[in-house]
């Protein structure tokens, strides 16, 4: 423990002292009240609150040939003793399972937490590219579902989306004249002894230009399971129509498809700017029918959820939403997400005030619409445990420099 910490201050106290180097940071402090139940037998809500103090600090430096990022996390968290929706949850939690991660503090309801989130050298010369260390990949075209990034998407709910978690990885890149580009890509983690499976990913790219839209196919093994996709993105008028195909075989057997189809548009109205969208995601994993509770999902399903794959349990969802610039300090953004075969809804809808150029507040409500053994209603899974349902207030302060 020692030796990790050394190095971890040595690291903070050599990097400002750079002169060719860029550094900054961001402090975001953020709460969420929740009226949520933990147990079926008992119809009383208590109030549950997520609140979160996290210090990012950003080095880089890079040259003609050469480029190194590096951004170092701690983080405080307090969060009661309640049980939480897995797959929707508003505030992102690092995983212990495959980072440089050192627990420094831990209480029966709060953590604080050291953390090396990238880490990255890059050797780049004319159309060659090759990045080693700890960096975020994302696959796909996907606004609110991502079937096709298997690399800690972002949840349907999450607000701050600045910083994607780092994987720890070797990407090769090469760009052809004609605008193509070939990626290999391996990611290693930590293999939990209590799962017998493989762990680590292995991914070829392929991308190339036709006319005005894009193609890309992907193949590769992740955590042991098969996954071939197809993304595109197509213009059509003032519209952009993209669309992700993914089939994934688990274990070589027992195969699925999944896919996700979506436009969006912007245009003007009373002088304020106005961004739509819509978005369908056919979940090839998911379940029509939720009403047994958490047991109607399968253990394949389960893990993608409990490795941030997946954050859907049924078959077919659907989302809209739309970002309103009321003023140039204040912006509104509104998400609705559904399930069109048992019909609950969430509703999500959040303000942003930036009183300066270095300084962000969002406060907002999400409203779930669902009964028990919905998609977003409470789900039972045992006879004194339920998850989800999860109706909240919440608030975010970001600065940065």
């Amino acid at each position: 423990m020692k030796k990790p910490l050394t190095w971890l201050l040595t690291i903070l106290a050599i990097c400002p002292l750079s002169v060719a180097a860029d550094s900054n940071f961001r402090v975001k402090m953020s709460t969420e009240l929740s009226e949520v139940s933990a147990q079926t037998s008992n119809d009383d809500l208590d109030l549950s609150t997520h609140s979160l103090l996290n210090l990012r600090y950003l080095w880089s430096s890079s040259s003609d040939t050469w480029a190194f990022d590096l951004q170092l996390v701690s983080e405080l968290n307090y969060t009661p003793d309640q049980e939480r929706n897995p797959w929707l949850h508003s505030v992102s939690h690092f995983d212990r399972q495959d980072r440089a991660y050192w627990n420094l503090i831990e209480g029966a309801n709060h953590s604080l937490i050291a953390l090396i989130d990238r880490a990255q050298l890059t050797y780049k010369r004319d159309s060659f590219r090759a990045s080693l260390g700890r960096f975020p990949n994302s696959w796909g075209r996907g606004l609110v579902f991502h079937p096709l990034d298997v690399f800690n998407a972002f949840a349907p709910t999450l607000v701050d989306r600045e910083f994607k978690r780092g994987n720890d990885s070797l990407l090769i890149e090469y760009a052809f004249k004609g605008g193509s580009e070939f990626q290999v890509l391996t990611t290693v983690r930590k293999r939990l002894v209590e799962i017998r499976r493989p762990s680590n990913t292995f991914a070829i790219k392929y991308s190339i230009p036709i006319g005005l839209a894009e193609f890309e196919t992907v193949g590769a093994i992740h955590y042991g399971d098969e996954i071939f996709g197809v993304s595109t993105a197509l213009p059509v008028a003032d519209i952009v129509l993209r669309s992700d195909l993914v089939r994934t075989c688990l274990d070589q057997a027992n195969c699925h498809i999944s896919g996700v189809l979506n436009i969006d548009y912007t245009f003007s109205l009373l002088g304020s700017p106005i961004y739509i969208f819509g978005e369908y995601f056919y979940n090839g994993i998911g379940v029509k029918d939720l009403s047994p509770g958490y047991s109607a999902l399968s253990k394949a399903h389960t893990r993608r959820l409990g490795r941030g794959d997946l954050f859907s349990l049924g078959k077919n969802l659907f989302a809209v939403g739309a970002h309103v610039s009321w003023h140039p300090l204040w912006n509104q953004t509104i998400t609705v997400l559904t399930n069109t075969n048992d019909k609950s809804a969430l509703l999500q809808t959040y303000l942003t005030f930036a009183p300066t150029d270095h300084a962000n507040v969002n406060f907002g409500v999400r409203l779930p619409f669902a009964d028990t053994n919905e998609e977003f209603g409470a789900l039972i899974v045992d006879d004194e445990l339920t998850v989800g349902g999860i109706a909240g207030v919440f608030a975010e302060f970001i600065y940065h420099r």
